[in-house]
């Protein structure tokens, strides 16, 4: 290939370039698009009142409750967490004796701000309350788990995270 065929190519290529641009801004001086002060129509936007869910209380939710399918449950946090007596904590802590355990007071696990400043104990409702949402329960908490949103299989986790431990406490009644 001579200088001068390499010439040619280059001069192709440098028109071809100034087309496409050219004509770029040739289509947008024809064409122009005005942005609007208002709107050319207005959509009407009905706002759907707040459904509220029905509360339903912890007692009725375990009465119910079967703590063979908890175990079956458990499965989903089984990745995370382990649940042996004197088990050491995994990506979260071991839930062994979790129901009636002060809450982020578990060895060998390091819990996130948001847990550690809740207080209180893992009673019926906390568990109930974290376990339905973990990130609305405790905002900024390092668990990264949408929840348990069906109230039978919570119930049922709850049953059998309390068999799980030394010493179980009694299911809630109305």
């Amino acid at each position: 290939m001579d200088e001068l065929e390499l010439s040619k190519i280059g001069g192709v290529a440098c028109a071809a370039l100034l087309a496409f641009v050219g004509l770029h801004e040739i289509s947008h001086a024809v064409v122009s698009v005005d942005k609007l002060e208002t709107p050319a129509y207005a959509i009407e936007v009905v706002e759907e009142e707040a459904v509220e869910e029905k509360a339903i209380s912890v007692a009725a939710l375990m009465a119910g409750a079967d703590s063979s399918v908890g175990q079956k449950i458990f499965n989903k946090c089984g990745a995370c967490h382990s649940i042996n007596e004197d088990g050491a904590a995994g990506q979260g802590p071991n839930l062994w004796g979790i129901v009636g355990r002060e809450i982020a007071k578990g060895e060998g696990f390091d819990y996130s701000p948001a847990l550690a400043g809740l207080g209180g104990s893992w009673d019926w409702d906390a568990l109930n309350g974290f376990l339905t949402n973990p990130g609305k329960y405790a905002k900024g908490t390092k668990m990264k788990f949408n929840g348990i949103r069906n109230d039978a299989d919570r119930a049922n986790l709850m049953a059998w995270l309390n068999e799980q431990s030394g010493s179980a406490i009694p299911l809630p009644t109305e």
